[in-house]
């Protein structure tokens, strides 16, 4: 079979590589549709995302594939099933990583539910989401697409974002931009999305409407925030695009109760934060399997338009093209198809 893989940082090939072998836990998918991480992917490319800078390594976990065959002890799993995340599951012996190892022609979910319910249970989760079946007819696109917007609708319900809430979103990508779709949903009283050019500033703003804009880049930023809340500064401040910096910008802005929620994920070669141990700084871990009916019915109800994300669609042998269009900033958020 064929896998997108980091060769070394900064390569990325598209070759053969063994299929490794399916066990009674799993189920065998053949891939239909994708799409690139902006953050996450671009960090592993680059050889900066902490802990995966050996290679070679499978790329990908924004992806939907369709159960091909199930294993002998797989219970949640049919054959047909379009299911979110899969991965290839190489041994040891293969000498290739999987960071977190979507693009490739097949892969494997995982039926974890049937792992933890055997007797004795088998052990720890082999994925740190779970491996959820989409609603019968859904486009497989959108379930690539629902991957990020049901992490985001996670992370905001455990920060705690509600109603009355000023809230200032770090991110003009993807995620930031769903944060703030995500903040208005949850009632917040005031919006404010920063970023750092004018353009994406402009493009974000015409999916999410905040209430107003800043950019980072003014050096004024903190006394503009201040300006916008009417001095109250902000309860809700959420860093979405893995820059410690921007903690510390985001500091001085915070209402007397205000907060810091961490999403992103920092590069490994990034300086650690002035604030980052402040006490009202929050690691936010999301579970994106809690929101997973309600996304898709807020898709049903017309309340959440996931392809006004999607700018590009590209065959998968293009990926490299859909990396370039991302770097020079003119693809928002780039689909893949097998």
């Amino acid at each position: 079979m064929n896998a997108v893989l980091i060769e070394r940082a900064h390569e990325l090939g598209f070759r053969e590589v063994p299929e490794a072998p399916m066990g009674d836990y799993h189920a065998r998918t053949r891939l239909v549709a994708g799409s690139i991480c902006n953050s996450t992917d671009a960090k592993l490319l680059h050889g900066t995302f902490p802990g995966c800078t050996a290679f070679p390594a499978v790329l990908g976990h924004e992806a939907v594939g369709e159960v091909t065959a199930v294993g002998a002890k797989v219970r949640n799993y049919r054959v047909g099933d379009l299911v979110i995340r899969p991965r290839v599951c190489f041994p040891p012996e293969f000498n290739i990583r999987e960071y977190f190892g979507s693009f490739a022609d097949f892969a494997y979910v995982t039926d974890q539910w049937a792992m933890d319910d055997a007797n004795p249970p088998t052990g720890a989760r082999a994925f740190g989401h779970p491996q959820q079946v989409l609603p019968a007819g859904t486009d497989p696109m959108l379930g690539v697409l629902s991957i990020t917007l049901k992490e985001t609708l996670s992370w905001i319900r455990r920060f705690a974002v509600g109603k009355g809430h000023r809230v200032l979103v770090f991110g003009t990508g993807p995620v930031g931009t769903a944060f703030v779709l995500f903040s208005r949903m949850a009632g917040a009283k005031q919006v404010i999305l920063a970023g750092r050019t004018e353009s994406s500033i402009r493009r974000a703003a015409e999916l999410c409407h905040p209430d107003t804009s800043v950019n980072v880049t003014d050096p004024h930023f903190v006394a503009r925030v201040h300006e916008i809340t009417n001095g109250e500064g902000v309860d809700r401040a959420i860093e979405g695009v893995g820059d410690t910096s921007v903690i510390d910008l985001a500091v001085p802005c915070l209402s007397p109760e205000g907060q810091i929620g961490l999403y992103g994920v920092a590069p490994s070669t990034q300086a650690k934060a002035l604030h980052a141990n402040h006490p009202r700084v929050r690691a936010i871990s999301p579970d994106e399997s809690e929101v997973h009916e309600e996304f898709f019915s807020l898709v049903r109800e017309g309340r959440i338009d996931a392809f006004a994300f999607l700018s590009h669609r590209l065959p998968i042998r293009d990926i490299g093209r859909g990396f370039s269009l991302l770097a020079n900033r003119e693809a928002f958020k780039v689909g893949l198809d097998w």
